[in-house]
């Protein structure tokens, strides 16, 4: 049996994984810096305390967009290693956790594409040691 739509939305949430990182990256987190450049108080204290906010926020943002590029670079390779005709175990296990962690950071396409190939993968597995056994007593 062949692994090939598996490997299709591992690749598309990967993808997705890899732009969604950027977006973060490039356009939020520098969002969030203008923000604290261009604030305004009446006094040095409150300034700079803005300003230790949003450096903050935007070191947070960047570092969950780097998560999500390191994620989608992994998961790449991850799929790109998913083999046929044989009974994978960690990796789909890998890709429903994953997909219950894109959910919780409400991450949809990500969790649709996840979760829908980590439990094909698994129903692939039962298949594919099925078809190893019956081959093997005939």
């Amino acid at each position: 049996m062949n692994r090939k739509l598996e490997r299709r939305l591992i690749m598309i949430g990967s993808i997705w994984q890899i732009v969604s990182g950027l977006l973060t990256i490039f356009v939020y987190a520098s969002f969030i810096k203008n923000e604290g450049l261009h604030s305004t108080y009446p006094t040095i204290a409150k300034l700079e305390a803005a300003q230790s906010i949003f450096g903050s926020l935007y070191m947070f943002a960047v570092t969950f967009g780097m998560l999500f590029v390191i994620l989608g670079i992994l998961n790449f390779v991850l799929a790109k290693s998913l083999k046929d005709d044989q009974a994978e175990v960690k990796k789909p296990i890998w890709f429903i956790l994953l997909g219950l962690a894109s959910y919780f950071v409400m991450d949809i396409l990500g969790s649709l594409m996840f979760l829908s190939a980590g439990l094909l993968a698994l129903a692939k597995n039962k298949s594919i040691s099925k078809l190893v056994n019956y081959h093997l007593q005939n």
